[in-house]
């Protein structure tokens, strides 16, 4: 007695596309990601890590967002007149 061969036809969707998860898929093409532009250095420029106590630091934030300011416009202010006027 021969056995009856099984098709599989009918559970195969081939009409429909693969719906997005977000997901990244083996062998999928890499998804765009948008970086930031990096910001362009000034000439001579060197960095610096500051750390601040909690209180100075949330002054500097409200003060920032109230003038529309960045915290590294306002420090570079800040130290530029504290320098000049301790002459140095």
């Amino acid at each position: 007695m021969a056995k009856k061969a099984v098709t599989l036809e009918g559970l195969l969707n081939t009409e429909s596309r693969p719906v997005d998860t977000g997901i990244p898929q083996r062998g999928a093409e890499p998804a765009v990601v948008e970086t930031k532009p990096t910001p362009k250095k000034r000439e001579g420029e060197k960095r610096l890590t500051l750390a601040l106590d909690g209180e100075t630091y949330r002054r500097l934030r409200i003060h920032a967002a109230t003038t529309d300011q960045t915290h590294q416009d306002i420090l570079e202010h800040a130290l530029a007149e504290y320098l000049k006027s301790v002459n140095a």
